[in-house]
């Protein structure tokens, strides 16, 4: 009798985990089935989050990991090409367009983005009236007009059609009145138009509807901060540290306003901070230069002004403060070398050549602070003409040569990326316009991109036609350049 009840619970018990391993293979095989869509799913749905977020760099993130896991999802490819297209990154846009449309994506979306791309990067002749037209009826993958509306007010800003970029604002901010990023656009248009109170109020709108977002909140702080309006600006700046405790322009930007109120140890020690884990940050060197030109340590601000201004030579500012520090420099130099001794019969051979190396050091010295000083007073010059110029292009908004001849004065003397906006510009208008992409040729060849360099020569040779970074017959975008406004931006000065 024991026998058999000990059988019988064996037998269940067997029973029992025979079952429970079927069960486990079962589930084991759905969840290898379902595992890798379910997972894939979620990826996406958090790479749309972000991207809501303007947080494009977390998203390619998340998207590379999920192409890991389904490289055939065609809106995987899809959100790459988005995310990488908001980056400047337009290589990439090709290739994950291309990959996209293979794998089915609907075409008409990736005709839109090939559009918003061609129009982000200034190409706006071919891809405006396309997606005015889609603005007008929409589409079906989402709601795209905030989307178009940057893309658009991005080109114009890009190619200083602002007076275009304008009415655009207001149907974006009148259609998507909680868009955070319409009124960070609002507020970068005042901004260069010189506009600092209504810039304030715009940014202040965009910090009230995404207050998580640093981008936004620095950028308020930097128009407080150049108004004067140093105690809030270091409020906002404090909290944009809280956020990333790192941040050079956060850092920098500090600093400034620190100096602004006259707490020069402090801005002193938070310039410090910066160049001691961004040696290269242009803004830092130039402040701390600034600093120790100021408190009369010209020798010390040689250390920053230098690099500076290898690192931005068409920058007045930086030009103008090492050729201080030059002068009185070289003035040191100049008064610290020892005349010979009146009455003595001569100089020996190594005294000779020691004199003269110290006089040849001073004199070398002014030399350079007057080739610097030249530089300023040619690029005032300079930007004279170029105010001449921009009133009358508002006139004449079509005149190729007035365009070109502002973007190559401020490619020489102001700053390159606002001289590449014009050259864009006038190059939207004539696409065959050979001294534009001559100048080009030469700016991509200084910033180490020999391929489109040598894009810019082929069509400065040629007669007619668009190639290059022009848009093709139907607006896609074939090398185009960087963007002006991203969602992340490198490192420098705007």
């Amino acid at each position: 009798m024991a026998y058999q009840q000990q059988w019988g619970f064996t037998t269940v018990w067997q029973r029992n985990l025979r079952t429970a391993l079927i069960v486990g293979v079962v589930l084991a095989l759905l969840a290898g089935a379902f595992w890798k869509p379910i997972s894939v799913s979620w990826r996406l749905r958090q790479a749309r989050s972000r991207l809501n977020d303007r947080d494009s760099e977390d998203a390619v993130e998340i998207l590379q990991s999920a192409l890991q896991l389904a490289p055939e999802n065609p809106e995987v490819h899809f959100l790459l090409a988005r995310s990488y297209r908001r980056l400047g990154q337009f290589s990439k846009v090709i290739e994950h367009l291309d990959e996209a449309e293979g794998w089915g994506w609907p075409s008409e979306l990736i005709r839109l983005e090939q559009l918003m791309g061609a129009a982000q990067a200034g190409q706006l002749q071919a891809s405006a009236p396309a997606l005015y037209r889609f603005l007008g009826k929409g589409g079906d993958y989402g709601d795209e007009g905030p989307e178009v509306c940057e893309a658009l007010v991005n080109g114009y800003f890009l190619s200083y059609q602002f007076g275009l970029a304008q009415p655009l604002l207001d149907e974006w901010q009148e259609a998507y009145p909680g868009d955070a990023q319409c009124y960070l656009f609002r507020g970068l248009y005042f901004e260069n138009r010189s506009n600092p109170t209504k810039a304030v109020a715009e940014y202040r709108k965009a910090v009230q509807l995404a207050g998580g977002r640093t981008d936004v909140r620095l950028r308020l702080a930097e128009v407080l901060k150049k108004s004067n309006q140093f105690d809030e600006a270091i409020e906002q700046f404090e909290i944009c540290r809280s956020e990333d405790s790192d941040h050079p322009e956060v850092l920098t930007g500090l600093g400034q306003c620190f100096r602004g109120q006259g707490r020069i140890d402090d801005a002193r020690r938070m310039f410090e901070t910066v160049l001691e884990e961004t040696p290269d940050f242009f803004d830092a060197q130039l402040a701390l230069g600034q600093l120790e030109e100021t408190a009369g340590k010209a020798d010390r601000a040689l250390r920053w002004l230098r690099p500076a201004c290898r690192r931005n030579p068409s920058d007045t500012e930086v030009r103008y403060s090492l050729a201080r520090s030059l002068q009185v420099v070289g003035r040191e130099y100049r008064e610290a070398v020892r005349q010979p001794a009146k009455g003595k019969a001569g100089l020996s051979l190594v005294e000779a050549a020691r004199w003269a190396a110290a006089w040849a050091r001073a004199e070398l010295t002014l030399s350079e602070a007057s080739t610097h000083f030249r530089f300023v007073a040619d690029a005032q010059q300079a930007m004279g003409r170029v105010q001449v110029w921009t009133d009358l292009v508002r006139s004449e908004p079509r005149n190729v040569e007035l365009r070109f001849k502002i973007g190559d004065h401020l490619m020489t003397y102001d700053n390159p990326e606002h001289g590449l906006g014009w050259m864009l510009s006038a190059l939207d208008i004539d696409p065959a316009y050979a001294p534009a992409h001559r100048a080009l040729a030469t700016y991509y060849d200084k910033r180490g991109k020999p391929e489109r360099a040598a894009l810019h020569r082929q069509q400065a040779g040629e007669s007619g036609g668009s190639s290059g970074s022009d848009p093709d017959d139907s607006g896609n975008v074939t090398e185009p350049p960087q963007t002006q406004a991203t969602d992340k931006t490198d490192d420098g000065r705007s």
